[in-house]
């Protein structure tokens, strides 16, 4: 007579999949599967017969998929080779998850590419046996739920990145006000991971993203970005761009090179003059319109005349004043062109409106040098340009 076996499994409750070491199993043998388990019989590869909770004695009567399988003899205590698996369907919430490294996710409000952490935790319950052993588990002996959480990371992290990106913008929200809508965004991501999971007999039953960390030179961008949006919406766009026009103009006079350049391609005037009267409206505020003149009215020393305010502090100037008394903005100095008059930079070499050259130039019969705008050489008396 055949030692029936007590066919059960009591080990560690983290394992998932457990299967049973024998593979001849005795019709009279007792299975016996705990609460919050199932016990599958294998044949072939071939997922047959389920048990639930509770104590069987095997026997022909029970195990139909396999005895029509195998076509086992009714009565006696006949053995036949089958493999058992046990499964744990018991509920587990503490699976951890989290970004190893940061995911850039494009800011919707301030149209910046914001690098973040995101960390949180989700808990899982087997619901399919079969679906669970015979498409993640096979042939593996045991299974725990650390493969689970290794298996399913780069699902987890893919879904949870295209989540946030979709709720940002779906809200209308920056990256930095996340943290206000972490349950919104935990059943946002939820209902997106579940059905992978559910392919798999397994079921989601919660997922939580606990926390969001930007780190601090991401914040820096979001808070320029909350700097400038606030200046457009105090100044509207167009005093807003001529303010950073007036920026670069600030910073080219701080940069003798820079400004050095810009006179000597007979820029530097044209660029001052619209910039004075652009900050002259911005000083002034919304609503006024400000002085247009064609060109700065000068004083005897060149500088602007009485009443033309400060391009940089708006503050009013005595004539001929070459730098404000208030701020120290030193005015660009101008000349006249000696073909059409037109006022140019000191130091340019033509003139921005005729374009002829300002310098000395030649004689073409003798060769001596002519001050511009003579109109007979001062050596040969001949015209100049005959």
């Amino acid at each position: 007579m055949a030692l029936l076996d007590r066919i059960k499994f009591d080990g560690n409750p983290e394992l998932l999949v457990w299967k049973y070491p024998k593979e001849n199993i005795v019709l009279g043998s007792q299975l016996i599967v705990n609460e919050s388990q199932e016990a599958i019989f294998f044949k072939d590869g071939q997922a047959l017969d389920l048990f639930g909770p509770g104590s069987t004695t095997l026997h022909t009567n029970n195990i139909p998929l396999l005895q029509k399988l195998i076509n086992l003899p009714f009565g006696g205590e006949t053995p036949f080779a089958a493999e058992i698996f046990f499964v744990n369907k018991v509920t587990k919430l503490n699976y951890k998850w989290g970004t190893q490294s940061p995911i850039p996710v494009q800011d919707p409000k301030y149209n910046v590419l914001i690098s973040i952490g995101a960390y949180g935790q989700y808990g899982l319950k087997v619901i399919d046996s079969r679906a669970f052993v015979t498409q993640l588990v096979g042939t593996m002996p045991v299974w725990d739920s650390s493969k689970v959480a290794d298996y399913f990371k780069g699902l987890v992290l893919t879904k949870v990145k295209d989540s946030i990106a979709k709720y940002v913008v779906r809200k209308a929200i920056s990256i930095v006000e996340l943290s206000a809508y972490l349950d919104e965004l935990s059943s946002f991501a939820t209902d997106a991971i579940r059905e992978e999971f559910n392919r798999f007999g397994i079921e989601l039953l919660n997922f939580f993203v606990t926390s969001i960390n930007i780190p601090d030179e991401e914040t820096q961008k979001i808070q320029q970005g909350q700097f400038q949006r606030l200046q457009m919406d105090q100044l509207g766009d167009e005093r807003y761009q001529r303010m950073r026009s007036l920026d670069v103009l600030e910073t080219a006079a701080g940069n003798p090179g820079a400004t050095g350049t810009l006179m000597a391609g007979g820029l530097g005037l044209g660029m001052g003059v619209t910039m004075m009267n652009q900050a002259a409206g911005l000083a002034q505020g919304p609503g006024q319109v400000p002085p247009q003149p064609s060109t700065p009215p000068q004083g005897p020393a060149g500088g602007p005349a009485g009443g033309l305010p400060c391009p940089k502090c708006g503050m009013a100037l005595p004539p001929g004043a070459k730098f404000c008394t208030q701020c120290g903005f030193q005015f660009p100095a101008v000349a006249k062109c000696p073909h059409c008059g037109a006022d140019t930079p000191a130091g340019a070499k033509f003139c921005a409106s005729c374009g002829k050259p300002l310098g000395p130039s030649k004689c073409p019969a003798c060769g001596a040098d002519v001050p511009a705008g003579a109109k007979f050489c001062a050596s040969c008396g001949k015209p100049i340009g005959a």
